[in-house]
């Protein structure tokens, strides 16, 4: 595979490791996938992304699964929820590949739903009905991985990464080519 990227590269006439490349690009994203990976609180999680000349901040999160639930019943219920946060920067292989070395924080939390008490919040448009959630016993784990990025046009990213306790994938909007 590393062959093939070289072939392609030298036959593309690409400027290999072009930082410059990386000034004048910000891009907003969307990204899904596996948080909590290798733990046993892993579960599907879904954040967004910032990328700004270089460097890249996500966010990955799941919630409760029961904490919105509508029933109410003599239950508690076991439930948890991760939260996900990485920082790394893009060294752009060619114009269209980009990698990430990348580190984080992530914390997985484990507790009971009470499905007796139900709370309304209401705002001024919106209301929502929850179950309080009581956290039992929270985890904290020190992240790092890699990222891959692949700019198909000028417009988007299509982006993976992978890491000790993440893995997911996403899309992101090149703000500056928008313009």
């Amino acid at each position: 595979m590393v062959a093939s990227l070289v072939a392609l590269g030298m036959s593309a006439q690409a400027q290999w490791f072009d930082f410059a490349d990386n000034n004048n690009r910000i891009s907003l994203g969307l990204h899904g996938g596996s948080v909590a990976f290798s733990t046993e609180y892993a579960k599907f999680g879904m954040g967004p992304s910032i990328q700004a000349m270089g460097v890249y901040v996500d966010f990955l999160y799941y919630r409760p699964a029961h904490r919105f639930d509508n029933h109410v019943s003599n239950t508690m219920w076991p439930d948890s929820s991760a939260t996900s946060v990485n920082i790394g920067y893009q060294i752009p292989v060619l114009h269209w590949l980009r990698v990430m070395p990348l580190v984080g924080y992530m914390q997985t939390n484990y507790g009971l739903t009470d499905a007796s008490t139900m709370n309304v919040e209401t705002a001024e448009y919106t209301s929502s009905v929850y179950h309080d959630y009581n956290v039992q016993h929270r985890d904290h784990y020190f992240n790092y991985g890699v990222g891959l990025f692949v700019k198909p046009s000028k417009y988007f990213n299509i982006y993976a990464i992978a890491s000790r306790y993440a893995m997911y994938g996403g899309v992101s909007v090149n703000l500056e080519a928008c313009k």
